[in-house]
């Protein structure tokens, strides 16, 4: 399988079909959710934060969990199963009359997404020749970053010509395709875990993700940068609107404009990265956090320019805070796959998911209450500032870790 290019791997042409599928029917799903209950039901915003929070807890508590489940079980049975039950979910939320019931197929989506994405991690280490990993990641990213961009467009779109109910028909459709794609992957058998003796004397395994980073200096400092630039991004993409409504002359068409224009630069960084070599020290995540907090800073700063001036430098600082942060997750992402045994990416990837998730949570919580107590424009300040303080901070926890891994396996040969 190693010996043929990546796009004649036919379980990966299945895998991406699949994902390419699924992704477009979430951002439909997120379009009609949102049309529904804001437009259509006039709910209140505390109603929208448990919206939110019913999507994101399952990711959260379940992550770990469902980690070890994807390491145990048939990955590729675990997906298809979740994506025939996110089918169902989507067609109850359709039939919904209350918002409790929204809220309970809410739930149950969240949980079997939960399931699904480490299984999905784990089933590309299975069908992709570590050599293609890399390509394989990238290309995953690429199709997450262009459902993005034109997921919310069609979805708009399918609304006003199907209506909600129709636009949440096409979303269980989807799954149900993608889980027929599934069908199509001809994955490895996955070997049976062999249990460590850190395994032997622990009594449940759900935390063993997180002691496996742990484990690995670079990763464990890469995780700390990776969510914390979520939560960081979160904090702005939550309140750009707000941000840019403030500005003298913006309109609704330049912030959309401006929040595009972010899409744009993850889906950049994806096709760049996906062909770039990349080394085991992780340097873009020394680098990322400072574009990042920098772009922060200026938009937060620049609200007062000219609006010409807005108009054009707005936009190339959104691409570029967009750029910056699928910069970082690349190459963590590659590390991860590259470090963590088959046996084992379900419970890592379990891991980062969960904390990823949580600190998505916690960006769009914070950025709502820093805006609500100090003003938005201090909230992108205070966000910036500290992205850059991590920036500097990282890349010298980062250097120290890198040494640390050399020394433990150059003692490790040593033994040997």
């Amino acid at each position: 399988m190693n010996e043929n290019p990546l796009f004649k791997n036919h379980s990966f042409l299945f895998l991406i079909s699949a994902q390419t599928v699924s992704n477009l029917g979430d951002w439909l799903h997120l379009v009609a959710l949102f049309a529904l209950v804001a437009f259509k039901w006039h709910a209140d915003p505390i109603a929208m934060a448990g919206i939110t929070l019913c999507m994101v807890l399952p990711s959260i508590l379940f992550g770990s969990p469902a980690g070890w489940l994807a390491d145990r079980f048939n990955r590729k049975v675990l997906m298809s199963f979740s994506d025939f039950a996110r089918c169902g979910c989507v067609l109850g939320i359709a039939f919904s009359v209350s918002l409790w019931q929204v809220y309970i197929f809410l739930f149950f989506l969240g949980f079997f997404s939960a399931v699904f994405t480490p299984a999905e991690s784990g089933l590309l280490r299975q069908v992709v020749g570590e050599n293609q990993i890399q390509a394989a990641i990238g290309t995953s990213e690429m199709i997450n970053n262009s459902a993005k961009i034109i997921g919310p467009v069609a979805g708009g779109a399918l609304i006003s010509l199907t209506g909600i109910k129709g636009a949440f028909y096409l979303d269980a459709i989807s799954f149900f395709l993608s889980a027929l794609l599934l069908f199509g992957i001809k994955a490895p058998t996955l070997q049976s875990p062999v249990k460590s003796d850190l395994e032997h004397r622990e009594k449940v395994a759900l935390t063993e993700g997180f002691r496996f980073l742990s484990g690995f200096p670079v990763l464990k400092m890469g995780l700390i940068v990776f969510c914390t630039m979520i939560l960081a991004l979160q904090i702005s993409d939550s309140q750009a609107m707000i941000l840019i409504r403030d500005i003298k002359n913006a309109t609704v068409h330049f912030a959309s404009w401006c929040i595009a224009a972010s899409g744009f630069g993850m889906l950049t960084a994806s096709v760049l990265f996906t062909k770039i070599k990349l080394g085991e020290k992780l340097i873009t995540l020394k680098i990322s956090p400072a574009i990042l907090g920098l772009g922060c800073i200026m938009v937060s700063t620049g609200t007062g320019w000219p609006i010409g001036i807005i108009e054009a430098v707005y936009p190339c600082v959104f691409f570029l805070m967009g750029f910056s942060f699928t910069m970082a997750a690349i190459p963590f992402d590659v590390l991860v796959q590259k470090k963590t045994p088959e046996t084992h990416t379900g419970r890592v990837f379990g891991t980062i998911n969960s904390l990823s998730t949580l600190a998505v949570l916690v960006g769009i919580l914070l950025g709502g209450s820093l805006s609500e107590w100090f003003g938005v424009r201090l909230a992108f300040l205070i966000s910036g500032g500290t992205t850059c303080l991590l920036a500097a901070v990282s890349a010298i926890a980062m250097k120290k870790a890198e040494r640390k891994e050399i020394h433990v396996a150059e003692g490790i040969k040593t033994t040997s």
